[in-house]
């Protein structure tokens, strides 16, 4: 079982560029500062809205070592691990719980055709050698390389340290997973939430999003664990009003990187800063849409801000 029993939301950050290309350290703590404010219950990198997929194992090492400097501790900190071998993938988490991870993320290796016996091999070589909570991102929409739910419930059995799910999949199997494991995975949803209030019904922790949403969705979660009537059908009223978007935001990887960005940097006061290229390129139509979505986030929240 999990040495502390993680849950709520733990936005996945994006990654800020400034002009020359690099990282940009003023943005990532503004970035992280915002989150915190929010309410987050924790903070994630390394995600696909952070870019990872364009950075080298440089970038993200140094991605890791500053935001786990800018959280300070003050916040559990998640660490999503993708090198493509078991050697790499236990360097790269001992590296992060050394820059102040709490837990770390395994993705399974980019490799089409991997077997459920290979792959169970391939988390637990990585997990028995490391000193820190470990989940696996299990994700079939997004990876080519992804486990049943009997594969998972078969990997947790065999490698108890295994306790912690980024489930990504349909929110029926995360259920199935969760009851057949006897409650050994602690689950956090993916997907913008898209599914968030049948993951937690299912016995779900919590989600790791795009701070996109990050208010109304640490609203959500509060509610949920208030538990009253009146909280649970203000949770739904929340989600219902998020779903327009959380579904045009996950039409795509690029079209959540030039939009979803743009719409956090709005409510945080940031610049969404250079592209790194490739990218997509915002157009008017895109850029009305994420207006009325920001409008749609302050009217949802206002009940709660007028509260407090």
């Amino acid at each position: 079982m999990a040495q502390v029993a993680w849950e709520g939301i733990y936005p996945i950050l994006y990654a800020f560029w400034d002009d020359t290309g690099a990282l940009d350290r003023a943005a990532m703590s503004a970035q992280v500062e915002h989150c915190i404010n929010a309410g987050c219950h924790g903070i994630a990198v390394l995600g696909l809205v952070s870019e990872v997929h364009k950075m080298d194992v440089n970038e993200r090492l140094h991605l890791v070592e500053m935001v786990g400097d800018l959280i300070g501790g003050r916040v559990p900190y998640a660490v999503t691990v993708g090198e493509p071998s078991v050697a790499g993938q236990i360097a790269f988490s001992r590296a992060a719980a050394a820059a102040g991870a709490d837990w770390v993320i395994l993705q399974p290796p980019p490799i089409k055709g991997t077997s459920q016996g290979d792959l169970i091999r391939f988390f637990g070589g990585v997990a028995d050698a490391v000193a820190v909570d470990v989940a696996v991102q299990n994700n079939p929409v997004n990876l080519d390389v992804s486990l049943s739910p009997d594969g998972l419930v078969a990997l947790q059995k065999q490698h108890p340290n295994i306790c912690l799910l980024k489930g990504e999949g349909f929110s029926v199997d995360i259920a199935r997973v969760i009851e057949q494991s006897d409650g050994a995975y602690r689950v956090f949803g993916g997907h913008g939430g898209i599914e968030f209030p049948a993951l937690l019904r299912s016995g779900g922790a919590g989600l790791i999003p795009a701070p996109d949403f990050l208010a109304p969705q640490v609203e959500m979660f509060e509610l949920w664990k208030k538990g009253t009537p009146e909280a649970l059908a203000r949770m739904e009223e929340i989600h219902r009003a998020l779903l327009p978007a959380i579904v045009f935001m996950s039409r795509s990887v690029p079209a959540m990187l030039c939009y979803g960005k743009r719409l956090f940097a709005q409510q945080a006061g940031l610049s969404p800063g250079a592209d790194r290229s490739p990218a997509m390129q915002p157009d008017p139509f895109g850029m009305s849409e994420a207006r009325r979505f920001a409008t749609e986030i302050a009217r949802i929240t206002a009940p709660r801000q007028a509260a407090e």
